[in-house]
């Protein structure tokens, strides 16, 4: 069973574990593409400020929360307890059965320096001849030269992370260009999840200096921190709702 929750204007899917993998088997299943979103609490500003980005959203098969923080007043540590899927987590936890079902996929990332630790990390769950193909936005490669390859390669998924609202524009100028079955957007939480799984030089791990790298690495990152930011936008958010009326 799903529901959805407002966050700021933005309606969220709220799913199970087992109703999210439900609905990812059933995308796969028909000849369309469809699009699951993941939002962070940085999505909030470019959903609040710009047309394209609703737009896009609106169209979207799924809209799911990437971060515990979006949900603050939600309750979220009872969803959780409850098995609902409250951030990134959610998708990660899809990874094994695709792996089972061989279901291939295609990165299209921000840059080369994303593309390299997102293969290394996916590399764990699909054999390389699975990964059909990987795009880094700040490369050379054409747009058109990459809607060509997507094409040729068919792949059952496509894993876009791109800036907002580069991502969005990219959606919304191929969405009906691609010949895939599912796309997961995940632009917003792209940086969270690469701070949350940070690499560690070899040569901090040699000094048993890791541990205290991940953390101050992820200070920004962490869900004290950033549901304290959500508070603030939050309260900022009914403020302008107020005047706007």
């Amino acid at each position: 069973m799903g529901t959805k929750v407002n966050i700021m204007d933005l309606e969220v899917d709220l799913l199970t574990q087992e109703t999210l993998q439900d609905e990812i088997l059933n995308f796969l299943d028909n000849d369309l593409l469809n699009v699951v979103h993941m939002i962070s609490l940085d999505y909030m500003d470019a959903f609040d400020q710009n047309e394209l980005v609703k737009n896009v959203l609106g169209q979207a098969d799924l809209v799911l929360p990437g971060e515990k923080a979006i949900l603050t007043r939600h309750h979220v540590d009872v969803l959780e307890t409850g098995g609902m899927v409250v951030d990134y987590h959610g998708i990660s936890g899809l990874l094994e059965p695709l792996r089972q079902l061989e279901k291939t996929i295609y990165l299209v990332l921000r840059n080369a320096k994303e593309a390299k630790t997102v293969y290394r990390y996916l590399s764990k769950y699909f054999e390389k001849e699975r990964i059909v193909g990987v795009y880094a936005a700040d490369g050379e490669v054409t747009e058109e030269t990459l809607i060509n390859d997507i094409n040729t390669k068919l792949p059952d998924i496509i894993l876009l992370s791109m800036d907002s609202t580069s991502q969005e524009e990219w959606l919304e100028n191929n969405r009906a260009k691609v010949n895939a079955k599912l796309c997961f957007a995940v632009g917003s939480v792209m940086p969270l999840v690469l701070r949350e799984n940070v690499y560690v030089p070899v040569w901090m791990k040699r000094l048993h200096l890791g541990r205290i790298y991940r953390w101050i690495v992820g200070i920004p990152y962490s869900h004290s921190f950033r549901r304290r930011i959500f508070h603030r936008k939050m309260d900022d958010y009914n403020i302008k709702k107020k005047f706007r009326r």
